[in-house]
C-alpha cells in the first residue's frame, strides 16, 4: 500500500503533509501542463492552491504596509 493511499488520521503529521504537498504539486503540474485534459479534482486543488497564495500575499502586504493614524483634535 503506498504511503498517501491511507487515510490521513492514520498517518504522523509530516507524512499527511508531505502526502497533501504532492497531491497539490500534481494538481498544480496537470492543470498547467495538460489544462484540456486534467480532472475536476485537479482543478479544484490548483484553484484551492491559487486563493491560498494570493491570502498568504495579501496578508503580507498588509503586514508591511505602513499605517496611517489619524490624529484626534480635542473638541473645543
Amino acid at each position: 500500500m503506498e504511503p498517501c493511499d491511507q487515510p490521513l488520521a492514520e498517518m504522523a503529521f509530516c507524512e499527511a503533509v508531505n502526502c497533501v504537498w504532492k497531491k497539490g504539486v500534481g494538481a498544480v503540474q496537470s492543470v498547467i501542463q495538460a489544462p484540456a485534459s486534467a480532472n475536476i479534482s485537479d482543478w479544484a486543488l490548483a484553484i484551492l492552491s491559487a486563493l491560498c497564495v494570493l491570502a498568504v500575499l495579501a496578508l503580507l502586504l498588509r503586514a508591511l504596509a505602513p499605517r496611517s493614524r489619524v490624529r484626534e483634535q480635542p473638541l473645543p
